[in-house]
């Protein structure tokens, strides 16, 4: 499953080659707004800028990297050099962190990163939108960006966002979705769009992932899903440049770009070399994984046949199928267990959860596979969201005991997080208990909490306000 391209030399020579600068005015990206924009100063590239408010809506701001290349001044009536962009969104909020993580590959490649501060998961589909279209304001009026090169990335939360963005904007080429798939409950896709699928083997989203596979191939969707040693987070640089490659691919296939032969054979001597190393280490999925990328990326632009064949040879192969069939059978196992442990969130009393999560955490039991581990870290992670969002919904209830012990077990499956202690200290200052409020909102300091706006606007907490233990805290935090 994992393609790792050795090296990097490789893809330095394809993808500036597949990158282009383009002239063209971005002219969709405000609904029925035809306004230009003034000359901008923008802000200095080849520098990371963690927070810069949009000129359309000040209330919203993002992170930003401009390639060092881009001119300081950009005017939509005037010709400069145009870069693709990829607007990313984390179910946090922090929009600084994918920038971070891939602003050397965007200096690398030339393309431009930025990343909403303000899209989050729990938001309404309004407060999402209105989040999304400021961004896409911000792009195509103040940036100089190639109209014909719009992407969107997201992980998690911020995946599902990415996804819907595309669904009903024509002008978006593409998708790099990490960690999780399309948003539920929308309608099938207005327009269609280029979607690349990043999913690490310890990510309790692996199944839908996995799912999602065949209902893009039903749909007719252009895609590739990758699947790589990892769990649920934002991937690794070489990972989001395997989907940087795949795109660019797709760029050349449809005429956007000039075809060049050395590039598919750098490429392609790379992947072999991969494939061989995979095949003696005895990584058979992954070897598949590495034909079918290839496949993938060369359809249409050389001869695949050869691919196609040794793809066919491996998948008759003994060993790739036990490889299969022990991964789908870990899968179905894993699905029967996701849907035990939601039956027992409200029916199981804390004994029992501790047994339960003991036994997910023990990884030296004698018969225990690699692909138990991982499905167990994958539990341990669904859990972990699944006790979340349930929490959220029963604090904007008013069930105490039943809010009690959901947290309770949130703060089992992950005792590190400091969201269970700053949820229960919620619960402690509504029943007007202080004391424990204070104690559980310095363990959610101790764990990692440092909003200090969350903390000041948290309605609950005005009880807090003349404790100096309180104000303490807040001092302390950023």
């Amino acid at each position: 499953m994992t393609v790792k391209i050795q090296s990097s030399l490789i893809l330095s020579r394809l993808l500036p080659v597949l990158i282009p600068a383009m002239l063209l005015p971005f002219l969709a990206c405000s609904s029925g707004s035809s306004k230009k924009a003034a000359e901008v100063i923008l802000p200095q590239a080849g520098k990371v800028h963690e927070h810069i408010s949009c000129k359309s809506n000040t209330l919203f701001t993002y992170a930003l990297y401009l390639p060092s290349g881009c001119s300081n001044r950009f005017s939509n009536s005037g010709k400069q050099r145009r870069y693709p962009v990829i607007i990313a969104f984390d179910p946090h909020g922090d929009g600084s962190l994918p920038v971070k993580l891939y602003s050397s590959l965007a200096e690398k490649y030339g393309f431009i990163i930025l990343g909403s501060n303000d899209s989050r998961n729990l938001q309404s589909a309004s407060e999402s939108e209105a989040v999304v279209q400021a961004m896409f304001d911000e792009a195509g009026n103040f940036l100089p960006i190639d109209t014909l090169a719009v992407y969107v990335m997201g992980f998690s939360g911020g995946s599902r966002v990415a996804t819907a963005a595309a669904m009903y904007r024509p002008y978006v080429r593409g998708v790099i979705g990490c960690g999780a798939g399309m948003p539920s409950g929308l309608q099938p896709p207005n327009y269609k769009f280029d979607y690349f699928g990043i999913v690490g083997l310890g990510d309790f989203n692996l199944s839908e992932m996995v799912a999602l596979d065949k209902s893009l191939g039903q749909m007719n969707f252009r895609h590739f899903i990758l699947e790589f040693d990892g769990i649920h987070g934002w991937p690794g640089k070489k990972e989001i440049e395997k989907a940087w490659a795949w795109h660019s691919f797709n760029l050349v296939k449809d005429g956007r770009i000039k075809k060049t032969d050395s590039t598919i054979v750098l490429f392609s001597a790379s992947m072999t070399a991969d494939y061989d190393s995979l095949v003696k280490q005895k990584r058979m999925l992954f070897a598949r994984q590495n034909l079918a990328f290839r496949i993938s990326c060369l359809e249409g632009l050389a001869d695949v046949s050869p691919l196609r064949a040794l793809l066919a040879s491996l998948e008759a192969s003994p060993d790739y199928r036990l490889a299969l069939k022990q991964f789908n059978d870990v899968l179905e196992k894993e699905q029967k267990e996701q849907q035990m442990l939601m039956d027992a969130l409200y029916s199981k009393d804390l004994k029992w959860w501790k047994y339960r999560l003991g036994k997910y955490r023990d990884n030296r039991k004698p018969g225990l596979t690699p692909g138990d581990t991982l499905m167990n870290h994958r539990l341990l992670a669904f859990l972990g969201l699944f006790c979340y969002s349930n929490a959220n919904a029963l604090l904007a209830q008013v069930h105490p005991e039943q809010t009690r012990q959901v947290i309770t077990i949130y703060n089992m499956v992950e005792p590190e997080n400091p969201e269970p202690y700053y949820m229960m200290a919620i619960l402690s200052a509504r029943q007007n208990d202080t004391v424990h409020a204070i104690e559980n909102l310095k363990k959610a300091y101790d764990n990692g909490f440092r909003s200090k706006a969350r903390a000041q606007s948290q309605p609950e907490f005005e009880i807090l306000k003349q404790n100096t233990a309180y104000f303490d805290l807040l001092k302390r935090m950023q």
